[in-house]
């Protein structure tokens, strides 16, 4: 199900010294991965700098400029994309699932991290899975829009004024929420208003879609 969205003002991200100040009150407190939950889920709130951040509107020109333009979309609502059962593409986006498709509408506009298993095995070795968002994606050069005003995802889609959120596409064995954590190529992006769902394996540079999810 696609949550409901209103025309965004686009926030202000924060500083890097914003940023920096939270950090530092952040690992004074040991046991910061908070008891606040999404679903059930455990949440942290400690934020790191995207690997490759997209670039808002109001940026300067030289914000990521060497990764404007176009970028080839295939797939349509007729030819859906698939990632392959039970591997780990398809398992995280099943998480994403589970936990709403959390947003910058939601959470704030910057990187967010969930736990979403844990468990000891029979050595008493403890094992957990996280996620991670990645922060509105600005669809620079208007591959997805344009994709969905064109009609390749359905009539329902089409004149999408709505925006859109990252995900990555594969979990990880600890909070990946620390500075400096690489988080690798793979990526889901979703538009928050109808649910439209696109997979990269490249960061952005080509994108397959998905379905609504």
């Amino acid at each position: 199900m696609s949550s409901t969205e209103a025309l965004e003002t686009p926030r202000d991200k924060r500083s890097l010294s914003s940023r920096l100040r939270a950090h530092a009150r952040k690992a004074a407190i040991p046991a910061l991965v908070l008891s606040v939950t999404v679903g059930g889920l455990g949440l942290s709130t400690t934020a790191h700098a995207a690997d490759s951040p997209q670039c808002p509107p109001t940026a300067p020109p030289t914000c990521g400029a060497a990764n404007k333009g176009k970028a080839p979309v295939t797939g349509d609502e007729q030819h859906k994309g698939k990632l392959t059962p039970g591997k780990m593409q398809d398992k995280t986006l099943k998480a994403w699932q589970g936990i709403g498709w959390p947003n910058w509408r939601n959470i704030g506009d910057r990187d967010e991290s969930w736990q979403v298993s844990s468990h000891v095995d029979h050595l008493g070795i403890p094992h957990s899975e996280w996620v991670e968002t990645g922060g509105r994606y600005w669809d620079n050069g208007g591959s997805l829009r344009d994709f969905m005003n064109e009609g390749h995802a359905g009539a329902s889609s089409s004149n999408y004024r709505g925006t859109f959120q990252e995900y990555i596409a594969h979990t990880f064995d600890h909070d990946p929420s620390g500075e400096g954590e690489r988080t690798g190529k793979d990526r889901f992006v979703r538009a928050i208003n109808t649910g439209d769902t696109w997979i990269t394996w490249d960061h952005y540079k080509s994108f397959i879609y998905l379905g609504k999810f």
